[in-house]
């Protein structure tokens, strides 16, 4: 027969490795936040200096050309693609570059967390 006491405490461990569970399985917002920011500006700005690129290649036609107002329509059109791209197909991109770019803050956090705590350890004697 169990006890009551060693069932309650299985009961808690298991209800702590869950919460653990939880927390690794569900990403923090401020850092999904992150992530998209990351993305939308590493794989856009790929996006758009692709399509800029593939634009210069173009040749102006002489009945064809619209003038200024189509250059600047185009530009908008470009930029509103390179978005749409970043967003949709960016995470290959940008992923990699976000995890580096997250180890390299975590492991500068976790510098200056150590370091505080040899300053302010170092106060008290």
């Amino acid at each position: 027969m169990i006890s009551p006491i060693s069932s309650g405490i299985s009961n808690n461990i298991a209800a702590s490795t869950q919460l653990q569970q939880t927390r690794q399985t569900v990403p923090d917002e401020k850092a999904l936040e992150e992530k998209q920011a990351f993305q939308k500006f590493a794989a856009g700005t790929f996006y758009q200096t692709m399509i800029k690129s593939l634009r210069s290649t173009e040749r102006e036609t002489k009945y064809f050309n619209g003038g200024r107002a189509e250059k600047i329509f185009q530009g908008e059109f470009d930029q509103r693609i390179a978005s749409s791209m970043a967003e949709e197909h960016g995470s290959p991109f940008a992923g990699p570059l976000f995890d580096q770019y997250s180890a390299i803050r975590n492991r500068e956090s976790m510098f200056a967390a150590a370091a505080q705590s040899t300053s302010t350890s170092g106060a008290n004697l």
